[in-house]
């Protein structure tokens, strides 16, 4: 039981990077997913993980273009037996790169702990010291509480990941538009196989949709295919492409 314990509260720590760790158990452990919605997760202290994504078209609208951005993360402290923080740098501009950008900071903390489910709590504030575009955007937040658990057969542990929310601009206000405000989230994620997990999502009037892939032999790399607004409900439908690499040790220390 502890080892099943131990199991979960370690791919808690690192489940939004779409890094799977390794069970103690005999059984394959799948991949871990959840698309379009914000989770309470974060990566563990010291871990650090470079991202990109792709998006097609430029905010959802269409005939704008191929749009893109980068982020670096970093994690801090403890948030199973005390608090954890998340520092995000964000580039939304890539031309040139580091036109634009602000900083998240997300900090979390475990709610619930047991053998069969582990679940977070956290607030995330975004925007922080914008540059460039970014500047004239306000400073937004997000409350999300995260849980995981798993399904589990003789040869398998499919990973269950649940999600929500409510933040200041996570709700679209009108079709064809850019205008967001406060609403609800929420999020469902299960791992089908040992490298796929699929994920959907909401707000309170867009569906989203995406897969999580693992590659062979490089557990640091994680792939994600997704769309926004799967509905067009928004008029806001978008297909991402995000590719991530995640250290969770890279100075060596443990």
């Amino acid at each position: 039981m502890a080892n099943k314990y131990n199991w979960l509260a370690g791919v808690a720590t690192v489940a939004a990077t779409a890094v799977p760790l390794g069970a103690a158990q005999a059984q394959t452990v799948n991949q871990s997913a959840l698309y379009g919605a914000d989770s309470a997760f974060i990566l563990p202290n010291g871990a650090v993980s470079f991202g990109g994504t792709l998006t097609d078209p430029r905010g959802g609208v269409s005939g704008a273009g191929k749009d893109g951005d980068l982020a670096l993360s970093f994690g801090l402290g403890n948030p199973i037996d005390a608090v954890g923080v998340q520092l995000d740098m964000n580039i939304t501009g890539t031309d040139p790169v580091f036109d634009s950008g602000a900083f998240n900071i997300k900090v979390a903390r475990s709610l619930y702990l047991s053998d069969d489910l582990v679940v977070f709590g956290a607030v995330t504030a975004s925007n922080l010291a914008p540059w460039g575009d970014a500047e004239g955007e306000d400073v937004t937040w997000t409350g999300t509480v995260t849980g995981m658990t798993e399904i589990a057969t003789q040869s398998a542990i499919y990973p269950v990941m649940m999600t929500v929310g409510y933040g200041s601009n996570t709700t679209l206000l009108s079709a064809g538009q850019s205008d967001t405000g406060e609403g609800m989230f929420a999020g469902v994620g299960v791992g089908v196989a040992k490298y796929l997990g699929v994920s959907v999502s909401g707000t309170e009037n867009q569906l989203n949709a995406g897969v999580s892939i693992g590659v062979p032999g490089v557990p640091e790399l994680g792939i994600t295919l997704g769309v926004n607004d799967v509905t067009d409900n928004m008029d806001r439908k978008q297909k991402t492409l995000s590719v991530s690499y995640t250290l969770t040790d890279p100075f060596g220390g443990r």
